[in-house]
Protein backbone atom coordinates (compact mmCIF):
# COMPACT_ATOMS: atom_id res chain seq x y z
CA UNK A 1 0.00 0.00 0.00
CA UNK A 2 3.17 2.18 0.52
CA UNK A 3 4.07 2.13 -2.94
CA UNK A 4 0.20 2.61 -3.79
CA UNK A 5 0.30 6.06 -2.09
CA UNK A 6 3.70 6.78 -3.26
CA UNK A 7 2.64 6.56 -7.18
CA UNK A 8 -0.08 8.86 -6.49
CA UNK A 9 1.42 11.53 -4.83
CA UNK A 10 4.21 11.26 -8.01
CA UNK A 11 0.85 11.10 -10.26
CA UNK A 12 -0.40 14.07 -8.46
CA UNK A 13 2.80 15.88 -9.31
CA UNK A 14 3.31 15.30 -12.46
CA UNK A 15 -0.46 16.07 -13.85
CA UNK A 16 0.54 20.03 -14.12
CA UNK A 17 2.88 18.50 -17.40
CA UNK A 18 2.26 20.72 -20.31
CA UNK A 19 3.38 18.60 -23.28
CA UNK A 20 2.10 14.93 -22.94
CA UNK A 21 2.33 13.37 -26.12
CA UNK A 22 2.16 9.18 -26.13
CA UNK A 23 1.85 6.55 -27.92
CA UNK A 24 -1.75 5.70 -26.77
CA UNK A 25 -2.76 9.17 -28.92
CA UNK A 26 -2.56 7.00 -31.80
CA UNK A 27 -5.96 5.47 -30.66
CA UNK A 28 -7.39 8.85 -29.81
CA UNK A 29 -7.51 7.73 -26.11
CA UNK A 30 -5.02 8.80 -23.18
CA UNK A 31 -6.40 6.27 -20.90
CA UNK A 32 -3.11 4.60 -18.94
CA UNK A 33 -3.75 0.82 -19.38
CA UNK A 34 -1.56 -2.04 -17.62
CA UNK A 35 0.36 -3.98 -20.28
CA UNK A 36 -2.41 -6.74 -21.44
CA UNK A 37 -5.39 -4.43 -21.38
CA UNK A 38 -4.23 -1.46 -24.03
CA UNK A 39 -5.76 -0.93 -27.31
CA UNK A 40 -3.85 -2.45 -30.40
CA UNK A 41 -2.78 -0.87 -33.75
CA UNK A 42 -0.74 -1.67 -36.36
CA UNK A 43 3.53 -1.40 -35.31
CA UNK A 44 2.59 -0.56 -31.01
CA UNK A 45 5.60 -2.13 -28.85
CA UNK A 46 5.66 -2.13 -25.32
CA UNK A 47 8.34 -3.80 -22.76
CA UNK A 48 8.07 -3.80 -19.14
CA UNK A 49 9.78 -4.96 -16.14
CA UNK A 50 7.27 -6.15 -12.69
CA UNK A 51 8.12 -7.70 -9.93
CA UNK A 52 5.88 -9.47 -7.73
CA UNK A 53 5.46 -11.09 -4.74
CA UNK A 54 3.23 -13.96 -3.16
CA UNK A 55 2.94 -16.44 -0.38
CA UNK A 56 1.63 -19.89 -0.12
CA UNK A 57 0.96 -22.11 2.70
CA UNK A 58 -0.03 -25.52 2.64
CA UNK A 59 -0.70 -28.51 4.88
CA UNK A 60 -1.56 -28.60 8.28
CA UNK A 61 0.11 -26.03 11.07
CA UNK A 62 2.82 -28.18 12.83
CA UNK A 63 1.99 -31.54 11.17
CA UNK A 64 3.43 -31.29 7.12
CA UNK A 65 3.14 -27.49 6.42
CA UNK A 66 4.81 -25.95 4.28
CA UNK A 67 5.13 -22.44 3.88
CA UNK A 68 6.38 -21.24 0.21
CA UNK A 69 7.79 -17.26 -0.47
CA UNK A 70 8.24 -16.17 -3.86
CA UNK A 71 9.73 -13.02 -5.63
CA UNK A 72 9.13 -12.92 -9.79
CA UNK A 73 10.72 -10.21 -12.20
CA UNK A 74 8.65 -10.81 -15.26
CA UNK A 75 10.20 -9.03 -18.32
CA UNK A 76 7.65 -8.60 -20.66
CA UNK A 77 7.34 -7.18 -24.93
CA UNK A 78 3.67 -6.59 -26.27
CA UNK A 79 3.87 -6.04 -30.34
CA UNK A 80 1.06 -5.24 -32.50
CA UNK A 81 1.73 -6.73 -36.17
CA UNK A 82 -1.50 -5.58 -37.39
CA UNK A 83 -4.13 -3.33 -36.12
CA UNK A 84 -6.21 -5.72 -34.02
CA UNK A 85 -3.46 -8.47 -32.84
CA UNK A 86 -1.12 -8.39 -29.74
CA UNK A 87 1.17 -10.94 -29.12
CA UNK A 88 3.02 -10.87 -25.59
CA UNK A 89 6.21 -12.72 -24.67
CA UNK A 90 6.44 -13.62 -20.90
CA UNK A 91 10.23 -14.25 -19.38
CA UNK A 92 10.37 -14.49 -16.09
CA UNK A 93 12.64 -14.94 -13.14
CA UNK A 94 11.62 -16.68 -9.73
CA UNK A 95 12.91 -16.78 -6.68
CA UNK A 96 11.58 -19.62 -4.10
CA UNK A 97 12.19 -19.65 -0.39
CA UNK A 98 9.98 -22.66 0.91
CA UNK A 99 9.99 -22.90 4.85
CA UNK A 100 8.86 -26.96 6.37
CA UNK A 101 7.45 -28.00 9.73
CA UNK A 102 10.84 -28.70 11.19
CA UNK A 103 12.58 -25.14 10.60
CA UNK A 104 14.17 -26.67 7.74
CA UNK A 105 14.48 -24.18 4.63
CA UNK A 106 15.49 -24.32 1.49
CA UNK A 107 16.29 -21.91 -1.42
CA UNK A 108 16.13 -21.82 -5.24
CA UNK A 109 16.89 -19.05 -7.61
CA UNK A 110 16.17 -19.91 -11.07
CA UNK A 111 14.74 -18.46 -14.71
CA UNK A 112 11.23 -19.88 -14.92
CA UNK A 113 9.04 -20.69 -18.05
CA UNK A 114 8.43 -18.61 -20.89
CA UNK A 115 4.55 -17.83 -21.63
CA UNK A 116 3.57 -16.97 -25.20
CA UNK A 117 0.18 -14.92 -25.62
CA UNK A 118 -2.01 -13.90 -28.76
CA UNK A 119 -4.52 -11.62 -28.12
CA UNK A 120 -7.64 -10.99 -31.03
CA UNK A 121 -9.47 -8.32 -31.39
CA UNK A 122 -12.99 -9.92 -33.13
CA UNK A 123 -15.05 -6.42 -32.81
CA UNK A 124 -15.14 -2.74 -31.89
CA UNK A 125 -17.69 -0.30 -32.19
CA UNK A 126 -15.34 2.35 -33.60
CA UNK A 127 -12.38 1.99 -36.16
CA UNK A 128 -10.81 4.75 -34.73
CA UNK A 129 -11.89 5.89 -31.22
CA UNK A 130 -13.64 2.78 -30.08
CA UNK A 131 -16.10 2.36 -26.69
CA UNK A 132 -16.10 -1.42 -27.26
CA UNK A 133 -13.55 -3.83 -27.74
CA UNK A 134 -13.95 -7.61 -28.06
CA UNK A 135 -10.98 -10.22 -28.24
CA UNK A 136 -10.35 -13.67 -28.01
CA UNK A 137 -7.08 -14.63 -26.24
CA UNK A 138 -4.78 -17.33 -26.75
CA UNK A 139 -1.82 -18.53 -24.69
CA UNK A 140 0.74 -21.20 -24.03
CA UNK A 141 3.37 -22.02 -21.00
CA UNK A 142 6.32 -23.45 -22.29
CA UNK A 143 8.76 -26.05 -20.39
CA UNK A 144 12.19 -23.61 -20.59
CA UNK A 145 13.38 -24.00 -16.90
CA UNK A 146 15.83 -25.79 -15.83
CA UNK A 147 15.48 -28.57 -13.32
CA UNK A 148 17.01 -28.22 -9.95
CA UNK A 149 18.29 -30.45 -7.89
CA UNK A 150 20.08 -30.82 -4.83
CA UNK A 151 23.65 -31.41 -3.81
CA UNK A 152 22.92 -34.87 -4.23
CA UNK A 153 21.73 -34.87 -7.55
CA UNK A 154 18.46 -35.70 -6.94
CA UNK A 155 15.61 -33.50 -8.51
CA UNK A 156 14.31 -30.46 -5.31
CA UNK A 157 10.24 -31.12 -4.72
CA UNK A 158 8.07 -29.21 -6.96
CA UNK A 159 7.40 -26.94 -5.04
CA UNK A 160 11.29 -25.75 -4.90
CA UNK A 161 10.84 -26.12 -9.02
CA UNK A 162 10.55 -22.72 -11.50
CA UNK A 163 8.39 -24.45 -13.45
CA UNK A 164 6.18 -27.66 -14.27
CA UNK A 165 8.24 -28.89 -16.94
CA UNK A 166 4.76 -28.67 -19.21
CA UNK A 167 3.00 -27.70 -22.12
CA UNK A 168 0.01 -25.78 -20.82
CA UNK A 169 -2.24 -24.23 -23.33
CA UNK A 170 -5.15 -21.66 -22.26
CA UNK A 171 -7.98 -20.01 -24.60
CA UNK A 172 -10.62 -17.38 -23.21
CA UNK A 173 -12.08 -14.14 -24.24
CA UNK A 174 -11.57 -10.65 -23.05
CA UNK A 175 -14.13 -7.18 -23.22
CA UNK A 176 -13.22 -3.51 -22.70
CA UNK A 177 -15.16 -0.75 -22.75
CA UNK A 178 -13.85 2.91 -22.59
CA UNK A 179 -16.00 6.42 -21.34
CA UNK A 180 -13.25 9.06 -20.44
CA UNK A 181 -12.68 9.15 -17.46
CA UNK A 182 -13.85 5.31 -17.04
CA UNK A 183 -13.06 2.33 -18.35
CA UNK A 184 -14.32 -1.43 -17.51
CA UNK A 185 -11.59 -4.66 -18.16
CA UNK A 186 -13.10 -7.94 -18.12
CA UNK A 187 -11.81 -11.57 -18.97
CA UNK A 188 -12.08 -15.59 -18.67
CA UNK A 189 -9.46 -17.87 -19.56
CA UNK A 190 -9.16 -21.45 -19.07
CA UNK A 191 -5.94 -23.20 -18.78
CA UNK A 192 -5.16 -27.02 -19.21
CA UNK A 193 -2.20 -28.03 -17.40
CA UNK A 194 -0.71 -31.48 -19.24
CA UNK A 195 1.90 -33.64 -17.46
CA UNK A 196 5.23 -32.45 -17.05
CA UNK A 197 8.51 -33.10 -14.33
CA UNK A 198 8.08 -36.32 -12.06
CA UNK A 199 4.70 -37.23 -13.02
CA UNK A 200 3.47 -33.91 -11.68
CA UNK A 201 0.45 -32.17 -13.92
CA UNK A 202 -0.87 -28.50 -12.52
CA UNK A 203 -4.61 -27.91 -11.28
CA UNK A 204 -6.58 -27.17 -14.71
CA UNK A 205 -7.79 -23.60 -13.93
CA UNK A 206 -10.52 -21.10 -14.81
CA UNK A 207 -9.61 -17.70 -14.20
CA UNK A 208 -11.31 -14.31 -14.29
CA UNK A 209 -10.37 -10.65 -13.84
CA UNK A 210 -13.03 -7.96 -13.56
CA UNK A 211 -11.64 -4.04 -12.95
CA UNK A 212 -13.13 -0.54 -13.00
CA UNK A 213 -10.64 2.20 -13.70
CA UNK A 214 -11.35 5.76 -12.97
CA UNK A 215 -8.84 8.27 -15.03
CA UNK A 216 -8.04 10.58 -12.03
CA UNK A 217 -5.87 13.29 -14.09
CA UNK A 218 -3.74 12.45 -17.70
CA UNK A 219 -1.11 11.44 -15.35
CA UNK A 220 -3.05 9.18 -12.53
CA UNK A 221 -5.36 6.28 -13.08
CA UNK A 222 -6.73 4.27 -10.02
CA UNK A 223 -8.30 0.84 -10.63
CA UNK A 224 -9.91 -2.05 -8.50
CA UNK A 225 -11.41 -5.14 -9.13
CA UNK A 226 -12.40 -9.15 -8.29
CA UNK A 227 -9.68 -11.74 -9.86
CA UNK A 228 -11.15 -15.25 -9.24
CA UNK A 229 -9.20 -18.85 -9.60
CA UNK A 230 -11.30 -21.92 -9.67
CA UNK A 231 -8.50 -24.97 -9.94
CA UNK A 232 -8.85 -28.60 -10.51
CA UNK A 233 -6.94 -31.34 -8.17
CA UNK A 234 -3.25 -31.46 -9.25
CA UNK A 235 -1.49 -34.58 -9.40
CA UNK A 236 1.96 -35.48 -8.05
CA UNK A 237 3.91 -38.59 -8.58
CA UNK A 238 0.63 -39.53 -11.07
CA UNK A 239 -1.67 -39.68 -7.76
CA UNK A 240 -4.21 -37.15 -6.61
CA UNK A 241 -2.51 -34.12 -4.65
CA UNK A 242 -3.72 -33.11 -1.64
CA UNK A 243 -4.63 -30.10 -0.42
CA UNK A 244 -4.89 -28.92 -4.10
CA UNK A 245 -8.11 -27.72 -6.14
CA UNK A 246 -10.91 -25.26 -5.45
CA UNK A 247 -11.71 -21.79 -5.63
CA UNK A 248 -10.69 -18.51 -4.32
CA UNK A 249 -11.15 -15.00 -5.32
CA UNK A 250 -9.07 -11.73 -4.63
CA UNK A 251 -10.14 -8.12 -3.74
CA UNK A 252 -7.45 -5.57 -5.99
CA UNK A 253 -6.60 -1.85 -6.08
CA UNK A 254 -3.78 -0.81 -8.48
CA UNK A 255 -2.55 2.65 -9.17
CA UNK A 256 -0.95 3.85 -12.46
CA UNK A 257 1.22 6.95 -12.78
CA UNK A 258 2.43 8.41 -16.13
CA UNK A 259 5.59 10.70 -14.55
CA UNK A 260 6.56 11.41 -18.45
CA UNK A 261 5.15 10.35 -21.64
CA UNK A 262 5.27 6.87 -23.06
CA UNK A 263 6.63 5.80 -18.92
CA UNK A 264 4.29 3.88 -16.65
CA UNK A 265 4.83 2.81 -13.35
CA UNK A 266 2.45 1.10 -11.32
CA UNK A 267 1.70 -0.90 -8.42
CA UNK A 268 -1.14 -3.44 -7.33
CA UNK A 269 -2.14 -5.29 -4.08
CA UNK A 270 -4.53 -8.61 -4.57
CA UNK A 271 -5.96 -9.77 -1.08
CA UNK A 272 -7.63 -12.87 -0.98
CA UNK A 273 -11.25 -12.00 0.50
CA UNK A 274 -12.75 -15.71 -0.68
CA UNK A 275 -10.79 -18.46 0.26
CA UNK A 276 -12.91 -22.22 -0.88
CA UNK A 277 -9.64 -23.85 -1.24
CA UNK A 278 -9.84 -27.60 -1.16
CA UNK A 279 -7.74 -29.00 2.38
CA UNK A 280 -5.26 -27.05 4.10
CA UNK A 281 -4.18 -24.12 1.38
CA UNK A 282 -4.04 -20.36 2.44
CA UNK A 283 -2.78 -18.11 -0.50
CA UNK A 284 -1.23 -14.64 1.10
CA UNK A 285 -1.85 -11.17 0.39
CA UNK A 286 -0.18 -10.51 -3.80
CA UNK A 287 1.83 -7.44 -4.39
CA UNK A 288 3.35 -6.12 -7.40
CA UNK A 289 4.99 -2.99 -9.13
CA UNK A 290 5.82 -2.33 -12.51
CA UNK A 291 7.70 -0.36 -15.04
CA UNK A 292 6.38 -0.34 -18.72
CA UNK A 293 7.87 1.91 -21.91
CA UNK A 294 6.01 2.62 -24.78
CA UNK A 295 8.36 2.36 -27.52
CA UNK A 296 6.81 3.19 -30.71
Amino acid sequence: MRAIAVLAFVGVLAADATARACSTCSCGDMTLTLMGSEKPYAGRLRVALELRHRSDAVGTAGFNQQRLEEQRLDAQVIWAPVDRVLFMVDVPALRRTVRYVNLARRDTVALGEIELRAKAFVYQDDEFVPAHLLAVIGTVKLPTAQLQRGTDGDLLPIELQPGTGSVDPGLGVAYAFFADPWSIYASVTGVYATRGNAGYRGSRSVRSTTALQYQVTPSLALRGGFDTRTDSTALEGGAVAADSGGFIGFATAEALVSPVSDWLLYAAVRVPVLNALRGAHDEGVYLAVGLAYDVF
